[in-house]
């Protein structure tokens, strides 16, 4: 039922987003920022502390995730103990979750009823101290949690090494806020300034960096052009987000694969990208007037499956639509301040290029939708509004 003979698709598994590849692309600053704050863990077996926080798809948990993978490898290689629990605070929200699930890294099998949170805590204590490990618990999302009254859980947890006589419990948490406006004084001064680290936007070169580097790992040789890689950089660009960049390279992919392609067109991943937001809505293109429509239709039509064309073919191709409708081809100036009214409204985007003589050369792209689908939008919206006049004459 399931049968794929695939020629685009070599391992799926690796563009889903619980996958954590070696090579965190544009972050090695952020691990090496991590390994200061627990060289104390791992030189003394002290415990440690750090705060990651900003926007979504910034790489917190994968960073979080893969520096713990990375510090228990270390701890075997010295013949230590060392045991990560990964909780996400929207999921578990309640203190006796999160405790819980601390206890069931030792006990899987404990219960989940008939204990108080400071049953919970003293056997989690009892735990590390037996095994003599170090234990890193990562909390996610804890800013759900700290916008309720369950705050107490953080200073109860950054206060638990000050009862161990052996091993440690370190922590990391993950917010998209900073934790200074969240938490009291008290739990604050575990999470001093110098343990903070703060998580950018994806550049636009990261974002391409990052869709090379996991079309590497996910997709047969050659599947995914530069052409093809650049524009799923630039749709993801705006939010700087590598979840959004990885999610349109999967569905994109997967698109390919059932038209029974050889690679990842650019019309492949218009698709995927329409697919998962676009900013091309019916309200948008109604709201463009007449001239604007022919334009957008011109541009649409001369980009056809490339992924993006020059402003000259452009205007080439709306001098024959403007014949077309019968109405009168306006000068470059105004086609140029069309073309720049509809990047501001997010439907199209232009990029200057160098070309080898040495000119430079505007070049338009759509990156929301595949432009024959877009073509026929506005084709239907130029034929409506002719009838439209044709019936009141």
């Amino acid at each position: 039922m399931f049968d794929r003979n695939s020629r685009i698709i070599r391992d799926g598994s690796t563009l889903s987003f619980e996958y954590i590849p070696e090579k965190l692309v544009g972050r090695e600053a952020h691990t090496a920022e991590l390994e200061r704050l627990f060289s104390p863990l791992a030189f003394d077996g002290k415990s440690c502390s750090a705060f990651l926080w900003g926007g979504v798809g910034t790489g917190k948990t994968a960073i979080a995730k893969r520096f713990c993978l990375d510090m228990g490898a270390y701890f075997q290689e010295k013949g230590r103990r060392m045991g990560t629990v990964y909780t996400n605070c929207r999921i578990k929200n309640s203190e006796y979750a999160v405790m819980l699930d601390a206890v069931r890294h030792f006990d899987p099998s404990f219960p989940d009823r008939g204990f108080a949170l400071d049953e919970l805590i003293s056997i989690l204590v009892r735990s590390v101290e037996s095994k003599k490990e170090a234990l890193v618990i990562i909390l996610d999302e804890v800013d759900v949690m700290l916008k309720g009254p369950k705050k107490n859980i953080i200073y109860q947890l950054s206060r638990l090494p000050e009862q161990l006589s052996a091993g440690s419990i370190s922590l990391i948490l993950i917010s998209q806020y900073p934790l200074a406006t969240m938490i009291d004084e008290a739990s604050m001064s575990t999470f001093r300034r110098s343990n903070m680290i703060s998580f950018a936007r994806y550049t636009l070169d990261e974002l391409l960096a990052i869709v090379r580097y996991r079309a590497g790992l996910a997709l047969s040789d050659g599947a995914l052009s530069d052409e093809s890689a650049e524009l799923i950089a630039n749709v993801s660009s705006e939010f700087g987000d590598a979840r959004y960049a990885l999610e349109i390279l999967e569905r994109a992919a997967h698109v390919a694969e059932t038209a029974g392609e050889s690679e990842v067109t650019p019309d492949c991943i218009r698709t995927a990208s329409a697919s998962v937001y676009s900013d091309v809505s019916e309200v948008k293109l109604n709201n463009l007037d007449r001239n604007k429509k022919i334009v957008l239709l011109s541009i649409s039509r001369a980009i056809k499956s490339a992924a993006s064309v020059s402003m000259t073919k452009c205007e080439k191709t709306y001098a024959v639509v403007c014949e077309e409708y019968n109405v009168p081809a306006k000068k470059h100036t105004q086609f140029y301040t069309y073309v720049m009214d509809m990047e501001k409204m997010a439907l199209l985007r232009t990029e200057v290029k160098r070309e080898p003589d040495g000119g430079r050369v505007t070049y338009i792209s759509i990156d929301n939708i595949p432009p024959k689908e877009l073509a026929n939008k506005l084709e239907y919206l130029l034929d409506e509004e002719v009838r439209g006049e044709t019936d009141l004459e």
